[in-house]
């Protein structure tokens, strides 16, 4: 483990240098232009000549803009990316690094941390603050020269652990590591030379992984962080918003003193950040992988630690934040607003599952386009979003984290109800004790963990059921159909969270099928096959992303500043030609007893 760690050490070092100019204006060149597609795509969706049944059209468009409003969020990172300038060490600075460990955490996972801690170079005192009082981890950190730290009054979990060891420890530097995080040994090398700065509080590294490929969930969640400490944590470098993560983190401890020590909460990273920068300390982010840990490897522990995050932040944005809010400089107000409204997915999820159900119960329609027309419009937005964040995977840490991200998407969108749980739990004040994260969670089949995604499935069928029952005969209209295509897509989206969840089944299929003997000899080179196919498609995307940015403002640009023209064309055809090649607005009229705007 210990030539893994190193070499992978090694081959982090190539993303050190600055971003090249040229690339930073590149992409800023691309996001510009996807504004403005964005405000051309706003300004053809807003013609209220396209509303519809107006409530179904407002969830629509309120759900629309709170995505358009997450790009925007991931653009204003990408479009300031930076690395730290690195000065020479020259403070001999003393050291205290920090793990923790809970009872029922694997005995092993911290032993192997340990070791990795005390095989790092720069000189320093390593400390394991234990909440059960191990006499096994005892014996352990006596034979490593590890201090060993206890408490009896157990408050402010994490934090308050944290904290019980920082009475002993007197380090001008804190290291805290979770205990499933092994350092390499360069790790205090890469990041003190920071601290020369006296205004900086802490040091910020990536945080990797060493089992993204142990389950699909842990492969999904892995995808789901690789933006954000690539890009985004580099644009933060120059907002001055570098976000402190639990693990991997470096504080100064003068400036954890100056808040009172480490703060609690069940996201207490991000309530120490905040403290820390409304204290005035500045923070840094180093790009660089110089530990790997766990990612969650199942469904109940992904969800175990969702719900806690969402709750966390969600306690922060309403309750510390407000108070915070004057000390706060303008990026970091804007920073710590945003930040949290990643969980506000499980409510514009359950709208995007509503909006078709309804639609098609309803026989209402929340939009009046043709399906020609949305694409004309909505394709050259989406394919700048697309350019523009492969574009961005320039500055990702390997080359095995880049793509599209499919299986983040889909876990994120299958996690809507316990994001949602988060939101609820926060507005009644209802506590959510802290857990760690489980470490050595067994597959199960999570049937019950499903059942909210089961019973949306059941409801989009239904909806289709009834739907076909009631009104048959409207399904060669455009708009049935186009409900119904949304329906399926939802379902094959959620079925895939729900058969994903049945971990049991899934490593049956693995084991006895994907990793049969006999069909090794075929599945190695087609998987290899597979992977060399894909990520030269990622570079030739990324190759020819301008290009595709340009055509595609055109497209959009034309099709708005053209649409006169082009009706005007269409007008003075001969009856015939517009009748062969245009259904009429009365061919897909819905039966009804009220007045409804004509179908275009």
């Amino acid at each position: 483990m210990r030539h893994f760690f190193s070499s992978t050490y090694t081959s982090s070092l190539l993303n050190e240098q600055e971003p090249l100019r040229r690339d930073v204006r590149t992409i800023r060149f691309m996001i510009w232009m996807g504004l403005v597609t964005m405000v051309l795509f706003l300004y053809w969706f807003l013609d209220e000549s396209h509303i519809g049944y107006e409530p179904l059209y407002w969830l629509l468009t309120t759900a629309l803009v709170f995505k358009l409003l997450r790009t925007l969020h991931e653009w204003y990172h990408y479009y300031a990316v930076s690395i730290p300038e690195r000065p020479e060490l020259r403070t001999r600075f003393t050291v205290d690094i920090l793990t923790t460990y809970c009872p029922g955490e694997p005995h092993s996972m911290v032993i192997n941390t340990l070791e990795a801690i005390q095989n790092i170079r720069y000189p320093h005192t390593a400390y394991l603050c234990d909440e059960g009082d191990d006499p096994v981890l005892k014996a352990v950190c006596e034979r490593l020269g590890v201090v060993h730290v206890t408490r009896t009054e157990k408050i402010n979990a994490k934090a308050g652990n944290i904290n019980n060891a920082l009475k002993q420890a007197t380090g001008d530097i804190c290291l805290i590591l979770d205990p499933d995080h092994v350092p390499v040994p360069e790790f205090l090398d890469e990041v003190l030379p920071y601290f020369e700065d006296p205004e900086v509080g802490f040091v910020q590294v990536v945080q990797g992984y060493y089992n993204q490929k142990e389950s699909l969930i842990a492969y999904g969640a892995a995808e789901q962080t690789y933006s954000f400490y690539g890009p985004m944590m580099m644009g933060m470098n120059s907002y001055g918003t570098v976000q402190a993560i639990g693990a991997n983190c470096t504080f100064r401890r003068k400036a954890l003193d100056s808040i009172g020590g480490h703060a609690p909460g069940l996201a207490e990273d991000m309530h120490t950040a905040m403290q820390l920068h409304a204290k005035g300390w500045t923070s840094k982010y180093v790009p660089k992988m110089l530990s790997r840990g766990l990612v969650p490897g199942t469904l109940s522990a992904y969800y175990k630690q969702q719900i806690k995050w969402a709750r966390g932040t969600f306690e922060l944005l309403f309750m510390v934040y407000p108070k915070l809010f004057r000390h706060f400089t303008m990026r970091q107000k804007i920073h710590y607003f945003t930040l949290p409204l990643y969980y506000l997915f499980g409510v514009f999820n359950l709208v995007d599952f509503l909006i078709p159900v309804l639609a098609l119960v309803l026989v209402e329609f929340p939009w009046y386009v043709s399906l020609g027309e949305f694409v004309v419009m909505f394709a050259p937005f989406f394919c700048i979003s697309i350019c523009i964040r492969q574009f961005a995977q320039r500055w990702y840490h390997e080359k095995n984290e880049k793509g599209f991200h499919l299986f983040g998407g889909i876990l994120r969108t299958g996690t809507w109800w316990i994001f949602l749980l988060g939101l609820v739990y926060s507005i009644l004040r209802i506590k959510v004790p802290y857990i760690p994260t489980p470490k050595d969670d067994k597959p199960k089949n999570n049937l019950l963990l499903s059942l909210p995604n089961i019973m949306v499935i059941l409801l989009s069928f239904g909806a289709i059921a009834y739907s076909q029952l009631e009104y048959g005969h409207l399904y060669d209209n455009p708009y049935v159909q186009m409900m119904a295509l949304f329906t399926l897509t939802n379902v094959v989206i959620l079925g895939s969270i729900v058969v994903i969840g049945q971990e049991r089944f899934m490593e049956w299929v693995r084991r006895y099928l994907l990793h049969a003997s006999l069909l090794q000899p075929l599945i190695m080179p087609l998987r290899y096959a597979v992977w060399r196919t894909r990520h030269g498609f990622y570079d030739g995307i990324r190759h020819v992303a301008v290009a595709m940015v340009l055509l595609a403002t055109v497209i959009s640009a034309s099709y708005i500043f053209g649409k006169d023209e082009l009706l005007h064309f269409w007008q003075q055809q001969p009856a015939e030609a517009v009748t062969t090649s245009q259904p009429s607005a009365q061919a897909y009229q819905l039966p009804d007893a009220k007045p409804r705007k004509p179908v275009k």
